[in-house]
């Protein structure tokens, strides 16, 4: 079954199990403005709790992944006299709670890169479980060269590439191509070219289709709390998601199968 939800800056589409969220303003260059982040959020918070849905997938429309962060809100920031600090604090918070909820999602995320994925458009891609992307892709984080700090999206491209390599990146805003982005890290899987891209998120999708989706979503909060946990902590949670798991629907059908020789009851 398919259920599209469409708007003018963003298009969304539910089918067998996944949700791709496309960007829709090439013209613009697929810009992060409050209209596309707004709905993207609705989006994601829609099917936060629903384990129907197993994965999603992050595109943009025209040959543009998504060019960073609408530069006429900028425009109103340096425009807002005394109160531009303070205005400008309140977009950084509001882009972290963006970025975060992406990064949080219990689903299997995907950035399928065509084109131009920049600053926050990158960050964006980064915040994902996994980044694919043609060879002629361009990335860059641009920040420094319009003299900002890429703050919000630093901590994603440093959970994704270590301290060194992601500082040498955010701090020079060196360009790349897809092919050089992948043999540096920051992206997962390399493709030929746009019609390539299809076919890897196939690939990707076939293994989170025989993955449980709660068990999914409980290794991908045991993962994130390895980066701000005390190891204790971390032990008492980590022993907590298993229990659970295992007592709980999931973990019976899935001993179950493995006995019985079958496939469980979500492999699809």
């Amino acid at each position: 079954m398919s259920e599209s939800i469409t708007s003018s800056a963003v298009l969304t589409e539910r089918y067998e199990g996944w949700l791709t969220i496309t960007l829709n303003q090439p013209e613009k260059r697929n810009p992060l403005t409050g209209e596309v982040i707004a709905v993207i959020s609705a989006a994601l918070c829609d099917v936060r709790d629903d384990r129907s849905v197993r994965g999603i997938t992050f595109a943009g429309a025209g040959g543009v992944f998504c060019a960073g962060g609408d530069l006429k809100a900028f425009q109103q920031i340096m425009a807002g006299g005394d109160e531009a600090e303070t205005i400008a604090h309140q977009v950084s918070m509001e882009a972290a709670e963006f970025f975060a909820l992406i990064a949080s999602q219990p689903q299997v995320t995907i950035a399928l890169v065509d084109g131009a994925a920049m600053a926050g458009g990158l960050g964006m891609a980064c915040a994902c479980d996994f980044v694919v992307a043609t060879e002629t892709a361009k990335f860059a984080f641009t920040e420094t060269r319009i003299g900002l700090p890429p703050a919000q999206i630093a901590q994603y491209v440093v959970k994704r590439l270590g301290y060194q390599k992601a500082k040498n990146l955010l701090v020079l805003g060196r360009k790349m191509t897809g092919s050089e982005a992948f043999a540096g890290g920051l992206v997962d899987v390399v493709v030929a070219g746009s019609d390539g891209l299809k076919g890897a998120e196939a690939e990707i999708k076939q293994q989170v289709m025989a993955c449980a989706p709660g068990a999914v979503a409980a290794t991908k909060k045991v993962v994130e709390e390895t980066h701000f946990l005390a190891q204790d902590d971390l032990r008492v949670s980590a022993a907590a998601s298993f229990a659970k798991a295992i007592a709980g629907d999931e973990g019976q059908e899935g001993v179950k199968s493995f006995l019985q020789k079958r496939k469980p009851a979500w492999a699809l």
